[in-house]
């Protein structure tokens, strides 16, 4: 298979929505096969007897009304036959979903081809919106003027305006939210473009296995689709069947939960001997054993487990993806975006966290510098903690000095070199960072946001073939216009900035992260590979 150009790239997360119906599609027509099959077999075989009898059965008024009757039968079965033949034919009146969504993708298609042609020939400059033609059309009529032709929306047009509403269809029918799903579906008119009816069957499933704590509308899903299990050998039949066996033990019904051991399970041992062997335990083991592997058993968290087992047999099933396509689309985007320095940890946790290491570090440091740097570093990675109690990466953490020669030369800084004419430098209220390693995102950025870092922090690391750095102070990138200086401490930051705080200070330049200043000539050009 080819890997995907540009063009058909755009489409690989509509393949749900062409796969899901031609997998209904292609299951009704095997079940009507199988109906007609079966009919039709009835049919010849009685056509096939009744000629036999009509050689051999005498020729009597109660032989003829037994014939009369079982030509009746025939006929009755032959007229079903037909009503069934008539309801699988396709009806152009009235497309399938099928065709429906082709058509979409179609014009979807259609629009990215358009698209990026214009690109490619320089000719995509901006045109006014269809909405905003209206606008100034109907003020145009209010102030009497002539009305202005407004261009109507292609075929196109509507489906790219359609795709997002479909991706919020398809989160809000995951999540359970049915009837706001289809009360959007109904108002975009788009309800051929969404599985409503396939998640209100999944929806009501999944109420019945965890509130009700019922297999009955399981099975029988499983008896639909008992084919398509078998071929895939999945299992979900016997997750179902050992969940109602440990219901009938838990209830003590032990007569009837062997029983249904030997009509339900024993079909299931030459796949499942372990897990039978466990089950059938429980019938000396009540709901209060002191046994932790049975008291697991008999936990109601069971019925969570048959759900999530359900839920992933149903979405493999009909071709769903186990994630909504929202939070697929999102990811794709987001790995474009995300960076070694986005933050992934509650902002005021982190900030709190990192500003109590370096107050701990610098009492430290007023008797020996080396210890209290480290004490501070260890201290805050010990911090830098999410809200799950997990690692995260620090913004921009701090590196090592490259050449640091001046705090190797004199242990001591001579503060009478690098302090301002203008008396000793006072430090402003709020530090432009409190820590070296203090994580502070970019509100601009989308991944370092409150609630798209959870999805970001799945997602993988950008790719950058050139280095793009940006300025600690101004934000602003970093190139041969606005040049790196690097302090004698090891810390980078732009030419532009730097010259202003130089010009502001009496041509001292103070480092915002470690609060050492020097002479803006002491500065060192910094190259970007």
């Amino acid at each position: 298979m080819p890997l995907p150009t540009s063009t058909s790239g755009t489409l690989i997360l509509e393949e749900p929505l062409i796969r899901t119906p031609y997998e209904l599609l292609r299951r009704s027509h095997r079940s009507a096969q199988r109906q007609v099959e079966k009919d039709f077999t009835a049919v010849s075989t009685g056509l096939q007897n009744l000629l036999k009898s009509l050689g051999t059965s005498d020729q009597t008024d109660e032989g003829r009304r037994a014939l009369a009757s079982k030509l009746d039968q025939i006929g009755e079965r032959t007229k079903g036959l037909k009503r069934k033949l008539d309801d699988i034919q396709p009806n152009a009146e009235q497309p399938t979903p099928l065709r429906v969504r082709l058509n979409y993708l179609n014009a979807l298609e259609t629009e990215h081809i358009k698209a990026s042609g214009r690109i490619a020939d320089g000719k995509d400059k901006a045109k006014p919106s269809v909405a905003v033609l209206k606008d100034e059309a109907v003020k145009m009529e209010l102030d009497g003027e002539e009305e202005v032709a407004v261009p109507l929306e292609s075929d196109s047009e509507r489906a790219i305006d359609k795709t997002l509403d479909r991706y919020i269809i398809d989160y809000l029918l995951r999540t359970g939210r049915m009837k706001t799903a289809k009360t959007l579906a109904e108002g975009q008119n788009i309800d051929g473009l969404v599985d409503v009816k396939l998640f209100a069957e999944l929806a009501k499933i999944e109420t019945a296995l965890v509130e009700k704590h019922s297999c009955t509308e399981a099975l029988a899903w499983c008896g639909e689709n008992r084919g398509t299990l078998k071929k895939t050998k999945n299992n979900l039949e016997f997750v179902l069947r050992l969940q109602e066996f440990i219901e009938l033990c838990r209830k003590r019904d032990i007569t009837s939960a062997i029983a249904y051991s030997r009509k339900n399970l024993s079909p299931w041992a030459d796949t499942h001997m372990n897990e039978l062997q466990q089950g059938m335990t429980l019938l000396a083991f009540g709901e209060k054993t002191g046994v932790e592997l049975y008291r697991k058993l008999y936990d109601q968290s069971q019925w969570e487990y048959v759900r999530s087992q359900f839920r992933e047999t149903f979405f493999n099933l009909y071709a769903q993806p186990s994630q909504s396509i929202l939070s697929l689309a999102l990811s794709a985007g987001l790995s474009s975006l995300r960076l070694p320095s986005c933050v992934h940890v509650p902002q005021h946790a982190s900030i709190n966290a990192s500003s109590s290491a370096t107050n701990g570090g610098s009492q430290t440091a007023s008797g020996a510098s080396g210890a209290g740097t480290a004490s501070a570093s260890t201290s805050t990675l010990s911090h830098m903690l999410d809200s799950r109690g997990t690692h995260t990466v620090p913004l921009l953490p701090a590196a090592p000095p490259l050449h640091n020669l001046e705090s190797w030369i004199s242990s001591s800084p001579s503060d009478h070199l690098t302090a301002p004419l203008g008396g000793e430098h006072v430090p402003p209220k709020e530090d432009l960072h409190e820590h070296p390693e203090a994580p502070v995102g970019n509100v601009d950025c989308p991944t370092c946001g409150e609630y798209m870092r959870v999805l970001a922090r799945e997602v993988p690391m950008s790719h950058h073939v050139n280095s793009t750095i940006v300025c600690r102070i101004s934000g602003e990138v970093m190139d041969s216009q606005n040049e790196p200086l690097a302090f004698p401490n090891g810390y980078v930051y732009s030419s532009k900035a730097l010259k202003q705080m130089a010009e502001a200070n009496f041509d001292v330049v103070t480092c915002p992260r470690t609060r050492d200043s020097c002479s803006f000539s002491r500065l060192r050009k910094v190259y970007i590979s």
